[in-house]
This record gives structure tokens, sequence and C-alpha cells, in this order.
């Protein structure tokens, strides 16, 4: 097959009709893939970018917090410090009172208050008429009533129905010594 002279010819006839010096500049190949890499790069380095920068943000406003949940992580301890204190008191003082608690009622026998023993005592007609209490003085078991009293049987009359009537476990004649005529002292231990 022959060719026509037509057929020669270049399909694309460059006719750039400018001097050279006002032509634009000819890019080569690699130069043109140099640029799509840089423009490509752009596109995908931009949003990473935004994105670092929204991170940094984050991590900003997280320290932020970090340092605000220190400060009051602190004013914790100092609260859990001072209750720590408190309550280190407060159980010293329920044993304080527990242990006066004990010692009242190893004082009261554990039965009835004081008070309402002495009232025993002194009241309800339990004391022989002429008769008079002098003193009362605790001991490790109940306590013990000194006075004055016309005779020993009255005295010994007073200790029985201290322990009858009064609602004490026993009471007893420990001691009498007879005065001449006024009577005589007697000392009668009472157990609570």
């Amino acid at each position: 097959m022959r060719r026509t002279p037509a057929e020669h010819i270049p399909a694309i006839i460059d006719l750039n009709l400018l001097p050279r010096e006002q032509r634009p500049a000819d890019l080569p190949p690699l130069a043109a893939a140099l640029i799509a890499v840089v423009i490509i790069a752009m596109a995908v380095l931009a949003p990473l970018e935004f994105r670092a920068r929204a991170a940094g943000e984050r991590a900003d406003s997280l320290e932020r917090q970090a340092v605000e949940a220190e400060t009051s992580l602190q004013g914790l301890q100092v609260d859990l410090a001072q209750h720590r204190a408190l309550t280190a008191q407060l159980e010293e003082a329920n044993a304080k009172l527990a242990a006066l608690t004990d010692e009242r009622a190893h004082l009261q026998g554990g039965a009835r208050p004081l008070a309402d023993d002495l009232a025993e005592i002194w009241g309800w007609g339990y004391l022989p008429p002429g008769a008079r209490i002098t003193a009362v003085s605790g001991t490790d078991r109940g306590f013990r009533v000194d006075g004055l009293v016309s005779g020993p049987l009255e005295a010994i009359a007073y200790a029985d129905t201290l322990a009858k009537r009064g609602g004490f476990p026993s009471a007893r004649l420990a001691l009498f010594t007879p005065g001449g005529a006024t009577g005589g002292q007697f000392s009668i231990e009472v157990v609570r």
C-alpha cells in the first residue's frame, strides 16, 4: 500500500508565530509530574493539617481539665485528711465515753443510778426514828452508810429494811460502837 502525499503530513501542525521570547515556556514532562504530585500532596495534607490542629486544641483542653482535676484532687485530699483527723478524734471521744459509762455503771452497780440508791437510804421511812446518817462512802461493790442510832437493834433493823424493802442484794451491820446515853455509831455495808 502506497501512501499519498497527504498522508505523510503530520496531523498537528505547530504554527506558533510568536517570537521565542514571548512564547510560553515548554514544560518538560518531569516538571508536569512534579507539579501534579505537589498539588495532590497539598490536597491530601491540608485536611491532615486541619485534623492536627483540632487534635492539638483537644489536647490543650484536656490538659487544662487535667490541671483543674489535679487542683480539685488536692482539695479533696485536704478534706480527706481533715475527715480522718476528725474521725480519729471522734473515736477517741467515743472510747472515753465508753470508759466513763463503764465506770459509772461500775460505781452504780449496774442496777440503778446512785441517786436512786441514796434516795432509798435516806427516804421512804426506812431510817429508824431518832437515827441519822452522818456519812455515805463508796466501796468496790457498793457503799458504806455511817450514822448514829439509839441502839444496836435499830441499826440491825435498818440494815434488814434496806435489804428487804430497799431493793439491795444485801445490807449488813458491819460495826456498832456504843456511845453512852446517845446510843451509838453504826456502819452498814450495802451491796449494790
